[in-house]
């Protein structure tokens, strides 16, 4: 009788070494020195940050995402990532397809939006984003902060740690994203829940698939950019 084809996420993930019968792609090694409270204090920062920047604004959005950037890779470094985060061109070309694909589906849904309620909310978004700093400052922090500072927490340490207790398939993608969109429902805005929904989805399957970070620092970067320069909303300052 044929056996049915094995899919890549039917091995066990690289974090999850000991599972019987499992055998690892790549050995783990050590910690590397990071405090257990490391990641938790990375999502406190993330609780606090997203509601003072977005929904109550009593502190600049750039400057505060710079920084949580910075928290969010000092806390989920782990010596796996430079294995992780280690790009070629196949990878590259695939992240930053997917980046594409996911700002195209964001276009037309805000094109759609106009005809609705979340229409005041993306434009009330945009304009934050775009005049919250000069454009070039804007656009260097959301591709060299906050896209890979955000994969490596929640597709790099948050995704491993689910991983590891959920083991392989659909499992530690749904938890995850689903974790990853309560959180940026803390910002106050349900168009970019609906974001962080489709796009977190997408995010961790290809970190799932792949085993590696790079296409999903390629997809958020490309996204998150060209979100800030093109789609509809007030213009830049």
């Amino acid at each position: 009788m044929l056996q049915p084809m094995s899919h890549p996420t039917d091995r066990p993930p690289p974090e999850v070494p000991t599972r019987p019968g499992w055998v690892p792609r790549e050995p783990i090694p050590d910690p590397g020195g990071r405090p257990d409270w490391a990641v938790p204090a990375a999502l406190l920062a993330t609780a606090v940050v997203y509601p003072a920047a977005f929904w109550l604004r009593v502190v600049p959005l750039w400057p505060a995402l710079a920084a949580l950037a910075a928290v969010s890779w000092w806390a989920a470094w782990h010596p796996y990532l430079r294995v992780r985060l280690r790009p070629t061109w196949r990878l590259a070309a695939a992240g930053a397809a997917s980046g594409l694909a996911l700002y195209a589906l964001c276009l037309a849904g805000a094109l759609v939006a106009r005809e609705t309620p979340l229409w005041p909310g993306i434009q009330d978004v945009a304009g934050l984003a775009r005049r919250g700093a000069p454009l070039g400052v804007a656009a260097v922090v959301a591709v060299l902060g906050v896209a890979p500072g955000e994969e490596v927490l929640w597709r790099g340490a948050m995704f491993a740690r689910a991983t590891r207790r959920l083991g392989a398939g659909w499992r530690p993608v749904a938890e995850v994203t689903a974790t990853y969109a309560a959180f940026v429902a803390l910002s106050g805005s349900l168009a970019l829940v609906l974001a962080a929904v489709v796009c977190g989805a997408v995010w961790a399957r290809q970190r799932q698939v792949t085993g590696s970070l790079v296409p999903g620092v390629v997809s958020h970067a490309v996204w998150a950019l060209l979100v800030l320069l093109y789609l509809p909303g007030p213009p830049a300052a």
